[in-house]
């Protein structure tokens, strides 16, 4: 039913909207949509930021003489101070352990405060946030934006909670508030100011929130609101140095995309494990030789010991700190980068395809910029084709098994609300690139060797997550991929897929980081149902 108030809800929610000059019309939808809800348990504070329009203050001293004798309702009236005085003002009134926020002219869903209360039942909840979309004058829905689950490498560079969610009021309410000094990028900022004391952060996969699109507001264009870009850049690089003690913001070729590049507190040694059967490229040289120059080449940050695992004897290589030679009778590449590992006394693994060439400025350094953090387990780069196409930004889990999005696109491909733009956090990374710090991988007991061919990296990811380590990607770190240059691939080895389906059947119902709301017989790319 979604009859309002036909719902009894156990968690109270405040909801504070607020106010300064909106259209009437878009207000009294806004103020409406609260008042629908299914759920009866809820606070609403409405906070009128000493608006001047004379409708708007009509409208207002109306709604609050209908509602007087409602006890959830309270309208407070400050002298213009910005966003964040508003939201502060409403803060204080909250009297429910858990608030959101309602631009005054958006729409909550009528359930939206139904099913997030559901969700803060267990009462160790800090966060909860839900899908969204955006509506036009006409009420037609569209871009709906079917949300990950948390994802802190993606709210590091994009504000993608967004709407609707709901904070702990305590929480918020000891880091201080909403800083007015960030107005235009204040939930953003809030956002990152908590990231550091939040245990649990649940999504709901539904658009609970209807952001709506007019000339006044950034759902129409990041143009309506430029002084939000630069506050955001302000956002970022606070959090970079409370966080890593520095770093860079810089705009990305993207219009309100900024690069968020965390420095890094060291300068470890990586050990780069690159197996190889020495073949030849194109060109007639090696690939494992072009591989090692072009990193060398590229990285001038990390210090690198390339350890090259040779399948048979094989002439020295050039530019390997160790070569060993494989043990075994049939390669094995996951028992392959174990005996690379036993060579190895970087703090660090970079486990690099021989069909690879670093084609970014420092690859390494960019994807130690996540890997140095503690709970990250593996980071894995950008693939392309060497004409451009995109081969790996990230591995989706579907119940037919690992997939790559957008592979086979053109390089300008965004993605799925930029997705191909932006570090974010994914179920499992390929090996073909994948940096790993040792003590996670001796952790986890390296790479399984019942996956000779196939499926050893996502397994391997799979095994990070159960530990409680995160998965990450970065668009910064680009190489390119001569994927079966060095070796032929087919389909996968049919006994080794059955391993891994009876092994995580369950993690392939639902990757947490692939919406249900998306497409579940995804082809290789994001489709929207």
């Amino acid at each position: 039913m979604t009859a309002p108030g036909s719902a009894s809800n156990e968690v109270p929610i405040a909801i504070v909207v607020p106010v300064f000059n909106p259209p009437v019309d878009y207000l009294n939808a806004a103020l409406s949509s609260v008042l629908q809800q299914t759920a009866t348990n809820w606070q609403l504070i409405v906070v009128d930021d000493g608006s001047t329009a004379p409708d708007v203050i009509e409208h207002l001293l109306n709604f609050e003489s209908e509602h007087m004798d409602d006890a959830r309702i309270q309208v407070l009236r400050i002298p213009n101070g910005g966003i964040s005085a508003a939201m502060n003002a409403g803060v204080c009134e909250v009297q429910t352990p858990y608030f959101g926020w309602l631009d005054h002219d958006d729409v909550l869903d009528a359930r939206c405060i139904e099913y997030c209360s559901a969700a803060l039942t267990s009462g160790d909840v800090d966060i909860v946030y839900s899908d969204e979309d955006k509506i036009d004058d006409a009420g037609r829905h569209f871009e709906l934006y079917a949300k990950p689950t948390f994802s802190p490498e993606l709210l590091l560079t994009q504000m993608y909670l967004c709407h609707f969610t709901a904070f702990r009021t305590d929480l918020v309410r000891e880091i201080g508030g909403f800083r007015s000094t960030m107005d235009g990028a204040q939930d953003f900022d809030v956002a990152l100011r908590l990231l550091p004391v939040i245990d649990k952060v649940v999504h709901i996969p539904r658009p609970l929130y209807h952001w709506r699109s007019w000339s006044e507001s950034t759902a129409f264009s990041i143009e309506a609101k430029p002084w939000a870009q630069q506050a955001t850049q302000r956002v970022q690089q606070e959090y970079l140095e409370r966080t890593f003690g520095g770093g860079t913001v810089v705009p990305s070729q993207v219009p309100g995309l900024n690069e968020v590049h965390p420095v890094v507190a060291e300068r470890p040694v990586v050990s780069v494990i690159i197996p190889t059967v020495g073949a030849v490229g194109r060109a007639g040289n090696r690939l494992v030789d072009a591989a090692i120059s072009a990193l060398r080449d590229r990285e001038t940050v990390s210090v690198l010991q390339f350890i090259v695992v040779t399948t048979g004897e094989l002439p020295p290589i050039s530019g390997a700190d160790r070569q060993i030679t494989y043990r075994g009778d049939a390669f094995n590449f996951a028992d392959a980068i174990n005996q690379g590992r036993e060579a190895a006394s970087g703090d660090y693994l970079l486990i690099l395809n021989d069909d690879t060439e670093a084609i970014s400025s420092e690859p390494v350094t960019r994807m130690m910029e996540i890997a140095q953090q503690r709970d990250v387990g593996a980071v894995g780069a950008k693939l392309t084709y060497p004409d451009g196409r995109l081969q790996h930004v990230g591995m989706v889990i579907l119940p037919s098994g690992p997939t790559h999005p957008w592979i086979g696109k053109s390089a300008k491909e965004v993605g799925y609300f930029g997705s191909t733009l932006t570090p974010r956090n994914y179920s499992a990374v390929t090996a073909a690139a994948m940096l790993v710090r040792t003590q996670v991988f001796d952790d986890l007991g390296g790479f399984d060797p019942s996956f000779a061919r196939d499926f050893n990296d996502v397994d391997f990811c799979l095994r990070g997550m159960q530990h409680g380590y995160r998965v990450a990607w970065t668009p910064y770190a680009h190489f390119t991929h001569y994927e079966g240059a060095s070796m032929k691939r087919r389909n996968p080895d049919a006994h080794e897929a059955n391993v891994f389906h009876e092994r995580w059947s369950e993690a392939m119902a639902v990757d947490p980081y692939y919406s249900p709301a998306l497409n579940p017989k995804l082809e290789r790319m994001y489709e929207a149902l």
